[in-house]
C-alpha cells in the first residue's frame, strides 16, 4: 500500500519533530552523536533556538508546512514571502533520515509554484542533483554554498542526462 502523503500548516506543537529534525542534520555534522545525551541536547536545543529566532528576524516565513507520512510528521518546507518580483526563497527543506530517498522532497518542491531561489552546500551532491532535476539552475555562489533559481516556468524546460550533473565549480555573487 503506498503511503499517504499530505502537507499542513506548521504548529506549535511541532517543536518536538523539529527539534529531532535539526537533530538529525547537526548530529552528523558535528559528530553530536558521541556525545553524552545532556550535552547533545543543550547544543541541539540552543542551536535550534538560534536558528529558528535567527530565521524569523531575517526573513519571515510566507509558508511554514510539515510533511506528513501517514498522519506521522517526516520533513519541513519553510519558504519566504515572494519578493518585488514574485520570487520565494526556500529557507528550509529537511526530511527526516528514515523518509529520505522517498520523493518527498520533490513533492514538496513541485507543489511550489513561481519562481523559487535557495542555497545549498557545495558538498550537498545528493541536494544538487534533486534541485537541477526539479528546473533549478545556478546563480552564483560563495566558497560553501551554490545559489540557484528556478523559473515559473521550470516544467518546460526539456531536462536531459547531461543537466542533472551536481553543479560544480560555480563561483560568483547572485
Amino acid at each position: 500500500m503506498t503511503p499517504a502523503v499530505t502537507f499542513r500548516e506548521q504548529e506549535p506543537g511541532d517543536t518536538g519533530f523539529l527539534q529531532r529534525l535539526f537533530a538529525a542534520g547537526l548530529e552528523s555534522s558535528l559528530g553530536l552523536h558521541a556525545w553524552p545525551e545532556r550535552e547533545r541536547a543543550f547544543v541541539v536545543g540552543m542551536q535550534y533556538e538560534a536558528r529558528e529566532r535567527d530565521w524569523a528576524q531575517r526573513c519571515p516565513p510566507g509558508r511554514l508546512e510539515i510533511i506528513e507520512v501517514d498522519g506521522a510528521p517526516a520533513g519541513r518546507l519553510r519558504l519566504s514571502r515572494p519578493d518585488t518580483d514574485g520570487t520565494r526563497r526556500v529557507i528550509d527543506l529537511a526530511i527526516a533520515p528514515e523518509h529520505r530517498q522517498r520523493g518527498l522532497a520533490t513533492r514538496a518542491l513541485t507543489r511550489c509554484t513561481g519562481p523559487l531561489s535557495l542555497n545549498v552546500a557545495r558538498t550537498n551532491l545528493p541536494a544538487q542533483r534533486l534541485y537541477t532535476r526539479l528546473g533549478f539552475r545556478p546563480r552564483g555562489g560563495d566558497e560553501l554554498d551554490l545559489f540557484l533559481h528556478r523559473q515559473a516556468d521550470w516544467r518546460s524546460i526539456t531536462h536531459d542526462v547531461a543537466t542533472t550533473a551536481p553543479l560544480r565549480n560555480q563561483r560568483g555573487g547572485p
